[in-house]
């Protein structure tokens, strides 16, 4: 029966993330050495698919592995396969929050004041966070910047700087020292900007 179960949260955890390299479910269920995170790993061969990053292993669950958690979310190997990669190294970086989610659509209504027009919509502001998450109070808002264009990261934190609350944190993940000092012009102290590199 335990091993019932931790085969079930081992697959719960790839599920949640995605994709996974061996080293993020060596960090998560506490696998101590690689060498141990390998061999159980290597036991969940039925219900993953294994690919390779820059020689690295990733796993994600095949159909067999959603079938037995009751998942609904088939991971392709794709162009965002890094950026899915990277995403995990953020979570892990802030001790992988229990409401963490991917992808997430974060709208403000605007409110009408004064003439209303019958038939007139109004556009709602909104911004789609890689990820996002809730601690001590506060919305976290997160950005990974792996390959975007930087005018489109421009845009993107000029919608943000519009939307942002006092009770909302904005963090940006990106690789180069030059993408974060833009990162940071563009901010203007409204946000944090962190290299890769730098996370754990």
């Amino acid at each position: 029966m335990k091993s019932l179960e931790r085969l079930e949260s081992l697959l719960m955890t790839i599920d949640t993330l995605g994709m996974c390299k061996i080293k993020h479910l060596q960090q998560i269920h506490d696998l101590k050495s690689y060498r141990n995170a390998c061999r159980v790993v290597k036991q969940l061969d039925l219900f993953v698919h294994e690919t390779f990053l820059n020689k690295e292993k990733v796993i994600y669950l095949n159909k067999a592995g959603r079938e037995l958690i009751g998942s609904q979310k088939e991971m392709k190997v794709n162009s965002h396969m890094e950026h899915t990669l990277l995403a995990n190294e953020v979570y892990l970086h802030f001790g992988c929050p229990l409401d963490w989610k991917r992808e997430y659509v974060y709208e403000e209504k605007t409110k009408l004041s004064g003439i209303n027009f019958s038939g007139l919509k109004l556009a709602n502001k909104q911004v789609v966070a890689d990820a996002v998450f809730s601690r001590n109070g506060y919305l976290y808002f997160i950005e990974i910047d792996n390959v975007s264009k930087m005018t489109d990261n421009k845009k993107k934190i000029e919608t943000y700087l519009s939307m942002l609350k006092p009770s909302h944190k904005l963090y940006i993940f990106t690789r180069t020292k030059e993408r974060k000092r833009k990162f940071e012009e563009w901010l203007k102290g409204r946000g944090e900007v962190l290299l890769y590199k730098d996370l754990g």
